[in-house]
């Protein structure tokens, strides 16, 4: 095992301090059995007694003992407990087995309360910090990805501090998914932006939909993290009562250490840094054949020939080129299709030169341009040119001391990233310090703090939006277009006066829009705790607590004057938000033996909890001095508008364990909270729960060497999800005519209801959830299999549902509907080589299968819309069917699989009404990850995959839309048109149509090729022009569903801890490690489905909002470096 990593386990426990006299000295050495290093921190105490010590640095104890002492036991976390008898022995070496399972080992879990693994009833996984900091991943959910079994992580993108969506155990309301995020016992934000796929809505100033500002929990230090605990749903965290129904993710940050008593220590020093270099790792697949234009193709050009009945010899290729299909004169319809932003073009590579808007031009008498043509060449790594390598800096110092009475910890992270894309940055400034007294031996305190400062002087855009460069050379694009010469040249002017630019109908030029067109944010933010200890007896304590998390963020968004978007001297929208949870507790703790065989612990607290929410937000439209950015110089009227939501919850909890014979353990916990956004008669509401834990191979005489421990586990808990404020009360909006040329009021202030008519008995979500359970272990603790089976149901889904709209309102929100999740989750370790002074190989393998069903809805209401897309496209619940239907149009088939044909067009025929074309939800989800050491050295690599769930491609619709994608030119589609001979729909088509009776019922007719009714089926044999057959897609969402299907390599350490006997002269230095990253090295496998080969991994924030769809997503980066650690 790695000394650094010794090293830093030892920073985590506290030097025990001893009361009782002693009579004799055992002294020893603790090492690991992986490769036979020393092992600082390990805890060693006279069984069945307070007295102990802890290994020293080079792992080395001394401990008096009394004389009638029998057992010593050794513990150390993430090591097998070991028992030794001391009989005479006056030194005792032990050596310490590895368990990465740790299923006896202790564990934190709900209120930060550390507890026994094997007497735990319910499902928890965790994941220790230098695991989740090793591979310089900066956001820490992302850091999780495939390492914890039922928890699904999707980032929403590329782009750099962008945001990831963490679900666990499934989607189990149709409002909030989110799991609850807890630091040292204390929860904590994890807000967001709802990032929307349409991307800035200018007209109605929603100031934060086009960007993607990340998620609250990615400002946590990964190096800070001690461990991550995760509680899986609603069994493990049911103690938080109303926020417990999707999970809880607990952190626990590094500490101080103290001293034994007489020792004396040097403040400890931890200093690392390093560099990762990041570069797009996929770039879907394009066609590299025709340029930008229209009708083209050869097919087009010898249609166009027999219309006309000429040769080629009459009439080019070349003239019908730059006459018909493109020539630039001003990127805005001034020459030939030179406004289209579609690549329907001419054939590149085939020897024509056309005028385009890079090629030299002079003027003519009239002061016009005229182009000089240039070769009409293809460029096929125009997209993958426009990205740069990004570089991540990063540098922690920590610096940890104690004494007797006191310990702390002081933390000073920087984190500095410059991104793939250009002019884009995000620099993290994070300080922590935490520290612990003892004010007397009855009487602690202490408490932590950090500040983090999030600085970025341009984010990306997302969605469909000109912010987002993806949108425009994702698909929109020519794929003649010279990435190079729009970089060179975006601060000059074309021919016209304009920015300098391939188009101007629809697009700017991306180096214009990633310079100008500026997305900034600042944000400050602070969190931590204080709490106050007193130890009443030897059994019962009592501690106060007050925690919160605050910050205060600032954005601007910026259109340059000149831009595709504003020509009235460029707009502007800022936005401020201030944001607070205090939370408060005071818990009083029993801890006591009833007898040599009954345990008993118990807890008793309450909560207060205050949540704050204040937006203030401005837009100028126009602007009087061009590109001035300041609200006095705002043209006109500025829009503006500020949201104000607290809330309050109070609540009591208490839980209780009981043990016996250490085999057998029941614990029982409930929670009443009153939360301030339910009408008064529903302010109260109890959330119970209980789980047994039976640890049978305490009761069986069973060989180690054919199974070491066995646990089966069962639980039950009822908790709940409320809502946010306000939802109870009338609201009224004002109406803004800022942007109406007509005050029909003459400036007098105007309010409207909203239109939503406030629920009269609101209740929070409720969930139900049973949970069933075992741990294993074999072969002498090599073999280790953790599964869980659950099944939860969620009801009084908060919904709004539509109404009449006679009676003046459009929606109601009320309570209604069921969902229900069930599953398994397996975890399986193997330790495959151990060899003290070889190589050692452990395997970790994780593996979750959710099954989903949405019971019920509304009444008659046959669907409730989660989200939407393009052409009526939706994402639905739908009773009797998987959370996440997607609906669309789709293809006609008859009853035997045969896709109808319309004669007219020689296309398919979409269906007349939307259909459900796909499920958001994926079969199973999983992890590999394989760990080496080889004495000084270490390699670990994690691979993690996903099977199934659908996803709509806006990427790959407009990309075959606009005929950039592979597909479109693929074979010689392009040159002897679509037909049954060259695509597989055609194969199997016939020709018909579709219509509805006068009862609304659909049919299918037949047709012959010439649009005659027929009774029997007629094969296609018309031929197609590519243009003309994916122009057809329109409405047809089902061609591009593709399955969310991949295998990622996901990420890789190789690290070399420095030979000790190299540090001997250099005694200030007790080890050092080099170790080489890698982040998201490869997307390795794909479903054949994805024909562009877009990253699967995708999403729209955190929010239900963008789950199941895709929409010019930006490209996920690889990421490789090295970091380097000395720790003093």
């Amino acid at each position: 095992m790695r000394k650094f990593t010794l090293f830093l386990a030892f920073m985590f426990f506290i030097g025990m301090q001893f009361l009782q006299a002693q009579d004799r000295e055992i002294t020893g050495t603790i090492t690991s059995s992986d490769d036979g290093q020393p092992i600082p921190g390990v805890q060693i105490v006279v069984k069945g007694t307070t007295i102990g010590t802890v290994t020293d640095l080079d792992g080395k104890y001394t401990l008096s003992v009394p004389s009638d002492a029998q057992i010593l036991v050794f513990k150390f976390v993430g090591m097998i407990p070991q028992e030794i008898e001391i009989g005479d022995q006056k030194v005792i070496d032990v050596v310490l087995e590895s368990d990465i399972l740790d299923l006896e080992g202790v564990v934190v879990t709900a209120l930060g309360i550390s507890r026994e693994k094997k007497a735990l009833g319910f499902a928890v996984q965790d994941v220790k910090g230098d695991e989740l900091a090793e591979a310089r991943e900066n956001n820490l959910i992302n850091a999780l990805q495939g390492k914890v079994s039922g928890v699904q992580i999707t980032n929403s993108g590329g782009g750099i501090g962008s945001s990831s969506r963490i679900i666990i155990r499934g989607n189990s309301s149709f409002g909030n998914n989110q799991p609850l995020f807890v630091v040292d016992g204390v929860p904590i934000l994890n807000s967001s932006t709802e990032v929307s796929q349409w991307g800035n809505d200018r007209d109605y100033g929603n100031a934060t939909v086009g960007q993607d500002f990340g998620n609250a929990a990615m400002d946590i230090d990964p190096d800070n993290i001690e461990s991550v605990s995760v509680l899986k749903g609603a069994n493990a965290a049911a103690l938080y009562g109303s926020r417990a129904a999707n999970g809880v993710i607990l952190i626990t940050t590094k500490k101080g250490v103290m001293t034994a008593p007489g020792e004396k220590r040097a403040i400890g020093v931890d200093f690392s840094t390093g560099v990762t270099f990041d570069n797009v790792a996929v770039i879907p697949k394009y066609q590299d054949k025709y340029g930008q234009g229209f009708n083209g193709s050869e097919y087009v050009y010898m249609q166009y020939l027999i219309d006309n009945n000429i040769t080629s010899d009459q009439y080019s290729y070349q003239q019908y080129s730059e006459e018909h299909s493109f020539s630039y004169y001003d990127g805005d319809w001034g020459g030939v299709m030179d406004g289209i932003d579609e690549s329907w073009g001419p054939r590149l590579d085939a020897g024509l030169n056309l005028a385009q808007f890079d090629s030299p031009w002079t003027r003519d008498a009239n002061g016009d341009p005229v182009y000089t043509k240039t070769p009409w060449v293809s460029q096929p790594d125009n997209v993958k040119d426009l990205f740069e390598t990004g570089t991540t800096w990063a540098t922690n110092l920590a610096l940890t001391g104690g004494t007797e009475r006191a310990s702390a910890r002081l933390s000073l992270n920087r984190s500095e990233q410059k991104g793939a894309i250009p002019n884009t940055d995000l620099t993290r400034t994070n300080v922590s310090l935490s520290g612990t007294l003892n004010l007397s031996p009855k009487f602690s305190g202490g408490g932590s703090i950090s500040y983090i400062q999030n600085i970025s002087d341009n984010l990306p855009g997302g969605g469909y939006d000109g912010n987002n460069i993806m949108q425009s050379v994702g698909s929109w694009f020519g794929r003649q277009v010279n990435m190079e010469s729009l970089k060179d040249n975006w601060e000059n002017e074309d021919a016209f006066g304009n920015p300098y630019n391939w188009n101007r109908s629809y697009h700017n030029n991306p180096y214009w829009t990633l310079n100008k067109n500026t997305t900034s944010r600042k944000r400050n933010r602070v969190y931590g705790n204080v709490w106050l200890k007193y130890n009443i007896t030897d059994w019962l304590d009592v501690m106060g607590r007050v925690g919160t998390d605050f910050y205060n963020e600032y954005r601007k968004h910026l259109v340059a004057n000149m831009s595709v978007e504003n020509t009235l001297g460029g707009e502007f929208w800022q936005s401020q938000t201030f944001e607070r949870e205090t939370n408060a507790d005071f818990i009083f703790t029993v801890n006591k033996d009833i007898s040599e065989d009954f345990s008993f612990n118990a807890t008793l607290g309450a909560n207060y909890r205050n949540y704050t929410r204040q937006f203030i937000w401005l837009r100028a439209p126009a602007l009087t001095v061009p590109d001035l950015y300041t609200i006095t110089n705002v043209s006109g009227n500025a829009s503006n508008s500020m949201i104000y939501r607290e809330k309050e919850t109070n609540s009591v909890y208490g839980a209780v364990s009981f043990g016996y014979k250490r085999f057998l353990y029941l614990d029982v916990t409930g929670r009443n909270d009153w939360s301030s956004t339910l009408p008064s008669d529903n302010w109260s509401y109890f959330y119970p729960s209980v789980s047994l834990s039976y640890v049978f191979t305490e009761t069986f005489d069973i060989p180690e060497n054919i199974l070491s421990f066995g646990k089966i586990r069962a639980s039950w808990a009822q908790v709940g999800n409320d809502t946010d404020p306000y939802q109870t009360m009338v609201t009224y909006s004002q109406l803004n005519f800022n942007n109406n040329p007509i005050d029909p009021f003459s400036g007098v202030a105007q309010f409207h209801y909203a239109r939503i008519i406030p629920p009269l008995d609101l209740k929070p979500e409720q969930t139900n959830s049973m949970e069933f359970g075992t741990d294993l272990k074999f072969l002498n603790n090599r073999l280790g299999v953790d599964f869980t089976y659950y099944n939860m149901k969620t009801k009084d889904q908060i919904l709004a549902v539509d109404i009449s709209q006679a009676t003046g309102f459009e929606q109601m929100r009320i309570n209604a509907g069921e969902i229900q999740n069930k599953g398994v989750e397996l975890m399986v370790y193997g330790k495959i080589l151990q060899n003290k002074d070889g190589l050692n190989w452990d395997i970790t393998l994780n593996w979750a299968k959710n099954t989903n069903e949405v019971i019920e809805l509304y009444g008659d209401l046959e669907a409730y819309q989660i989200a939407s897309s393009w052409g009526g496209s939706t994402v639905e619940a739908r009773p009797g069917e998987p959370y996440g239907q997607i609906k669309g149009g789709a293809y006609v088939k008859d009853g035997n699989g045969n896709y109808i044909i319309n004669h007219a067009t020689g296309c398919p025929v979409h269906s007349s009404k939307p259909q459900v074309i796909g499920n958001i939800l994926p079969d199973w989800f999983g992890g590999i990850r394989n760990s080496f050491t080889y004495r000084d050295f270490s390699l670990s690599f994690l691979f993690d995959m996903r099977m199934g769930g659908d996803i709509f491609s806006v990427t790959d619709w407009f990309g075959a839309y606009a005929g950039i994608s592979e597909e479109t030119a693929e074979g010689n589609i392009r040159e002897v048109g679509v037909s049954s001979a060259n695509n597989d729909i055609l194969a199997n088509g016939v020709y018909g149509y579709q219509y509805d009776d006068d009862a609304g019922n659909t049919h299918i007719q037949y047709t012959d090729k010439d649009g005659n009714d027929v009774n029997s089926p007629v094969a296609t044999s018309t031929v197609v022009s590519a243009q003309d057959y994916y122009s057809d897609y329109w409405g047809l969402q089902e061609a591009s569903i593709i399955k969310g299907s991949f295998i990622k390599f996901r990420e890789i350490v190789f690290g070399w801890n420095l030979p000790k006997k190299w540090m001997d002269g250099v005694n200030w230095i007790q080890s050092a490690n080099i170790s080489f990253v890698g982040r998201n090295l490869a997307l390795l496998w794909v479903d054949e489905s994805n024909v562009m080969r877009i990253d699967p991994e995708t999403g729209f924030g955190t929010t239900n909002n963008g789950m199941g769809l895709e929409q010019y997503q930006l490209p996920p980066t690889r990421s490789l470096g090295f970091k380097v650690r000395i720790i003093f």
